[in-house]
């Protein structure tokens, strides 16, 4: 739907959970039908995605895609250069304050999807 009203090389800065972040207290809070995190209004998410499936989502629609923050299949975590001021996903290693620590705690998977 955002693909029609978006003009060329406008985009969408999207973050969800990620699917491939290892670790399972993370996992279970996010899973489907899960409780979701204790700062969220949703009372669970309705499916959880990685990189490959955000990836062809967006692509599939027709726009070219930017992974900025998100684990691969190892559960390695991989973060991309991106600015605040484009567009502020306080979820991400960037700015959630939980995530300045040595070890990484509450990750999205952070994506733009821009419109060629």
């Amino acid at each position: 739907m955002c693909f029609k009203y978006l003009k060329p090389s406008g985009y969408i800065r999207f973050a969800v959970p990620d699917g491939y972040f290892p670790d399972e207290t993370y996992q279970n809070i996010v899973r489907v039908g899960g409780p979701g995190p204790k700062d969220h209004s949703a009372a669970s998410h309705k499916i959880v995605h990685n990189y490959k499936t955000m990836t062809k989502l967006f692509k599939s629609a027709g726009y070219e895609v930017k992974l900025l923050e998100y684990c691969d299949e190892e559960g390695d975590f991989h973060q991309n250069y991106w600015d605040g001021v484009d567009g502020v996903i306080l979820r991400s290693k960037k700015y959630d304050p939980r995530n300045q620590v040595e070890k990484l705690v509450f990750p999205s998977l952070i994506i733009d999807a821009m419109k060629p």
